[in-house]
């Protein structure tokens, strides 16, 4: 009794290609089938070593992108390597062995045995053993399982025609040859095709398979003639077709495959331009075969006639006669393929959309029986803002051709991430760009998906700050186009949204070398940045910095948020004529104490520019709104408006002014200055009493605060307004005042003089010669001086 225990089942998977291996045994000695499965044709060879020994080499036409470690088994060791761009897979045993292909599931078969050719073949196996397992003689290459699998047997049919249909015919040569030509044809070898139905024509006059291999003759004329750029097609013509066609139909003229070659002299016919004979032909299939599937195809073929002839309106009939009068699935796919090439032709992207959508929706594998019709399809999609559909076709075909590199996935993949983003599928788009990275990192197409992915950036959702500045600096010192620009303006919008208001100015030149459309954005963005850094610096008291800003960056002031605050800091920086600008702008407009407020400050600021003559009228609005309102003005305004009437001259309104500020702000040791004011006027009319009294006012305010703003002029005027009035006492007292303060050697002079003179006036004649002989020691010339030395000579 025969037992077989599966021990093991190790595999490997590489792209499409599989390798797995089973292991067993069988009366206590063990072996292995080891499974080479590719869904493309694999080369294997058996490589002779001494002892008998050998090794299998597999060449596949393909390369791994990543090395593969060796795998060193029990009974095996296998190798992976690349080299001149092909994958080579080494097989090494370590016992006895053999290698065969199989070229069909096991469970088809009834025996399995050694395959004679091996051209094509996808699946090898390799049997390792120590001693041939279930009692076989090891005498020969190959494997001959006495295994049945009866549970699985499927009916057996045998060869087929054309149309699928079963051959009833006993075996023999013309079958052999008949099965290579159609497997010729299918491969798309039109020339063996032709070549070798001619030589089996010649062989076997009386085949059964003469009409279908004759067909196969038809058709890969007509497929050799229909592509022009195809050199094979000079060494036929449209008149061999032509000939052969009718010679067939004369020969199987009651055959059920007459429609077809019909269709094909229709499309001979519509090559050469011989209208005559398409209509004839046509004529024929419209009215003998009105269902039939080549009726269908030849009436396309006809209409894409008209619509290259610029008959575009019957030839759109037709193909919407087609679509909706066929029940083949795959011609109302074609028709309606047409429909959408010429709709969009037309403009009308709408229909267009619609007609792709039917073949989507009921059979998309039409569209993908020739994919590179279907990529132009989809190029010419895209070109007619149809995008969003474009990117469909891309993902289906990306789907169908899978993962093996050729040239066609390679700009498909490329294609696909510019379609996705151009109808805005940003994640859609970055995948297939970081698809072609991957697998295409030295690509045609690279430099173009670097920049598309870059581009793409500014659409993704990243929210990670640092991570977004840190890519635009790397966009703004990598590019210099539209990408560059993008990443400035972003860049710009960034800060400000962070409040780094003061980083954008410094971007300034960045933002005006912006050249496109995005010239109006980098200058708004600019201003922007500024206007809310002033603010940010007004609210901070950061006055230099907001006055440097504006005029830096040439501000408008109406835009600043906080006028008041900007007022303010116009009036410190001595700008009081942006002042007043801003000032007239608010006065005239706003509520009542807006008004009041912004009277006010115009006063003020008119006031600083010595521009008194408009100022009274304003003093006039504003007390009127200073009753309505029973709000006072500011001491600020109050003083202004002294100024005003004292420059004026209008001295009793001067007067009134200060008489208030005395009331209000009784202790203001700013009074001083307005009181010197006063005192002067005073002083020049000869007013003494009013002069004593506004000198007295400063003496005591200085004396309250411990300053001597306006001595010893003051004290001086003083003196004299006591002397003229007749109080020689009192302007001693005030003179006596002076001895304690630090005076220049004139003043120190005149105070000792007064002192002197003071003293002979109240009969103190020796204090009076000591003042004077203390003023006569004083450095220095004076005409104080002098009067000290003549008065003391006279005591």
């Amino acid at each position: 009794m025969k037992v077989l225990l599966l021990l093991l089942i190790s595999s490997i998977q590489i792209f499409a290609l599989n390798i797995f291996l089973n292991s067993a045994k069988e009366k206590q000695s063990s072996y292995a089938v080891l499974h080479i499965i590719d869904h493309e044709p694999i080369d294997c060879k058996t490589v002779p070593l001494p002892l008998d020994k050998k090794e299998y080499l597999c060449e596949f036409n393909k390369t791994i992108d990543s090395p593969i470690e060796s795998k060193k088994l029990k009974l095996v060791d296998i190798d992976f390597l690349n080299k001149n761009d092909r994958f080579f897979l080494k097989i090494i045993p370590k016992v006895a062995s053999r290698i065969s292909v199989i070229k069909a599931p096991l469970y088809s078969m009834k025996n399995v045995h050694q395959a004679q050719n091996h051209k094509g073949a996808k699946h090898w196996v390799i049997v390792l053993y120590n001693k041939p397992p279930f009692g076989q003689k090891d005498h020969a290459e190959g494997i001959n399982f006495p295994i049945t699998y009866e549970q699985y047997q499927m009916p057996y049919i045998g060869p087929v025609d054309l149309n699928g249909a079963p051959i009833s015919y006993a075996a023999g040569d013309d079958i052999n040859a008949y099965l290579t030509i159609q497997k010729e044809y299918e491969n798309k070898d039109y020339i063996s095709t032709i070549r070798d139905v001619e030589s089996a024509l010649k062989k076997y006059p009386s085949t059964i398979f003469k009409s279908d291999l004759w067909r196969y003759k038809l058709n890969a004329l007509d497929h050799i003639l229909e592509n022009e750029s195809d050199e094979r097609s000079n060494h036929y013509s449209d008149a061999d077709l032509a000939k052969e066609a009718k010679a067939w139909i004369r020969e199987f003229s009651s055959s059920e495959n007459i429609p077809e070659v019909l269709y094909l002299l229709v499309k001979d016919y519509l090559r050469i331009g011989s209208g005559a004979d398409v209509e004839y032909f046509l004529d024929i299939l419209m009215n003998e075969h009105p269902e039939n599937p080549y009726t269908k195809k030849a009436i396309l073929a006809f209409a894409d006639s008209l619509y290259q002839k610029g008959k575009k309106e019957k030839a759109i009939q037709l193909y919407k006669d087609v679509l909706y009068s066929t029940k083949d699935l795959d011609i109302a796919s074609e028709a309606a393929i047409h429909l959408t090439n010429s709709n969009i032709d037309m403009g009308n992207l709408q229909e267009a959309k619609d007609y792709l959508a039917k073949v989507l929706d009921a059979n998309k594998n039409y569209l993908l029986q020739d994919t590179l019709v279907t990529q132009k399809l989809a190029e010419k999609l895209a070109a007619n803002r149809l995008a969003g559909m474009a990117a469909k076709l891309s993902d289906m075909l990306l789907e169908n051709l899978g993962k093996d590199p050729n040239a066609q996935r390679e700009l498909l993949l490329k294609e696909s991430g510019d379609w996705h983003a151009k109808h805005g599928d940003i994640k859609e788009a970055y995948a297939r760009y970081e698809a072609y990275k991957k697998r295409y990192p030295y690509g045609d197409y690279i430099d173009h998906v670097n920049r598309a992915l870059d581009e793409l950036f500014f659409e993704t959702d990243e929210n990670n700050e640092t991570k977004l500045l840190n890519y635009y600096n790397v966009l703004i010192g990598k590019y210099n186009n539209f990408i560059k620009d993008k990443a400035i303006i972003e860049k710009a919008k960034l800060l400000i949204k962070n409040g780094q208001y003061a980083e954008v100015l410094k971007m300034k030149d960045l933002l005006m070398s912006i050249k496109n459309e995005d010239k109006n954005s980098s200058k708004a963005l600019l201003y922007q940045a500024g206007y809310a850094l002033v603010d940010q610096d007004l609210k901070n008291h950061a006055c230099e910095r907001a006055i440097l800003v504006l005029e830096t960056h040439k501000l408008e002031l109406h835009h600043i948020q906080d006028k008041a605050k900007l007022f303010t800091c116009l009036m410190r920086t001595s700008r009081y004529q942006k002042a007043n600008q801003l000032a007239q702008s608010m006065a005239t407009a706003g509520d009542l104490n807006h008004k009041f407020g912004w009277l006010e400050r115009l006063i003020n600021v008119k006031a600083k520019l010595l521009a008194y003559q408009g100022i009274p009228s304003l003093e006039k609005d504003l007390m009127a709104l200073s009753k309505i309102l029973k709000k006072s003005p500011s001491e600020t305004t109050y003083r202004s408006l002294f100024r005003t009437y004292y420059s004026l001259k209008q001295y009793n309104k001067a007067l009134n002014i200060l008489d208030s500020i005395t009331k209000k702000w009784p202790n203001n040791i700013k009074n001083t200055e307005l009181y010197y004011q006063m005192a002067l006027y005073a002083s020049r009319k000869q007013d003494d009493l009013l002069l004593i009294k506004y000198a007295r006012d400063i003496m005591a305010l200085q004396d309250k605060y411990q300053i001597l703003l306006h001595s010893p002029n003051i004290e001086f005027l003083l003196i004299d307004a006591l002397k003229r009035i007749g109080k020689p006492k009192e302007a001693l007292a005030v003179a006596e005042r002076l001895k304690t303060q630090k005076l220049d050697d004139n003043d120190k002079a005149r105070s000792l003089y007064e002192l002197g003179e003071l003293s002979v006036k109240l009969k103190d004649d020796s204090g009076a010669k000591s003042y004077f002989e203390t003023c006569s020691k004083i450095k220095g010339a004076s005409a104080w001086k002098s009067l000290c030395i003549e008065n003391m000579s006279l005591l």
